[in-house]
């Protein structure tokens, strides 16, 4: 009998486990890998952001020719906390630019000392205080969060007009909010202890020392004296555990499987929004692409 299709619907279930500024990890689960790979595409090439898409060059006798300095403006990400309030070029009605679909931002730099004058994405003023770059909003006594654009020695000035639009990463990596997007299938792990209780206090430390992200620990001055999983998420199935349990002579000593419908996701942020954001934005995309798929069906376009 074949089943519904009430019955073969799956509700994917997401847990968050890790936020921070520039970084979130969390589990999905309750669906297949078709969907993981769906989310992990769209947070990388879906996700719109503000960058910078032209260059007006004023002035430039620095070491750096315009179209250098233009390739090193587009990578500055900006916030975009607030792309939402932006159309895109294309579908705005304006004929060149607009407040609605760009914002203007400006560097005007002339060293006038003996010693070098760097030039990094602190000098650049936007008109709009919510679309600046990332390393401006960073409250920072030093300047290790600024990002160097180029270096001026004594007479040299740099003075541009740029123009940053909304767009996204699969029309250039610049719009992509992540630097990183991963995921991997959760691991189930299971020792034998009757296998682990054969080996030496030696070998015991060697096995638990053969992972390399620590995810066995082991306690020779404790009571029970047992290998146990201290963190499972850790592995990333290198198999350094097998391979050091046959080089025992104990091929069953641990057992490796990948549960094949729980799914964990690192995303990192390149500070154009926040880490959690990504993730909302590219799931409210996806409800987006799936209910306008149902409306063509259901007009019988498909």
């Amino acid at each position: 009998m074949s089943q519904s299709v009430t019955q073969l619907t799956r509700q994917p279930e997401l847990e968050i486990l890790e936020i921070k500024n520039d970084s979130i990890i969390f589990i999905l689960s309750n669906t297949d890998i078709s969907v993981a790979n769906a989310l992990r595409r769209v947070m990388i090439a879906e996700v719109p952001t503000m960058c910078i898409d032209l260059v007006e060059f004023e002035s430039n006798n620095s070491v750096l020719c315009d179209e250098f300095i233009a390739h090193r403006l587009g990578l500055i990400p900006l916030v975009s906390d607030s792309v939402d309030k932006f159309c895109y070029t294309r579908d705005c009605s304006c004929s060149d630019r607009c407040d609605q679909c760009s914002v203007e931002l400006k560097l005007n730099v002339k060293c006038t000392e003996n010693r070098p004058r760097d030039v990094t994405s602190s000098d650049l003023l936007s008109q709009n205080n919510s679309v600046i770059p990332v390393s401006s909003q960073a409250a920072s006594s030093n300047n290790e969060q600024e990002i160097p654009i180029v270096k001026l020695r004594k007479g040299q000035e740099l003075r541009l007009r740029a123009i940053a639009k909304k767009g996204v990463g699969k029309e250039h990596a610049k719009w992509s909010p992540s630097c990183v997007a991963t995921y991997q299938f959760q691991p189930i792990i299971v020792l034998n202890q009757n296998r682990i209780d054969e080996l030496t206090d030696q070998q015991k430390e060697e096995w638990v020392g053969s992972c390399p992200t620590k995810v066995y620990s082991y306690n020779p001055h404790q009571s029970t004296q047992q290998v146990t999983i201290e963190d499972p998420l850790r592995c990333v199935y290198c198999l350094e555990c097998k391979k050091k349990a046959d080089s025992f002579g104990k091929p069953d000593l641990v057992h490796l499987e990948q549960k094949q419908d729980k799914f964990i996701f690192t995303v990192e942020s390149s500070g154009a929004l926040k880490p959690e954001d990504i993730v909302l934005y590219a799931i409210q995309i996806i409800k987006r692409k799936l209910t306008d798929i149902q409306g063509q069906m259901a007009e019988g376009m498909l």
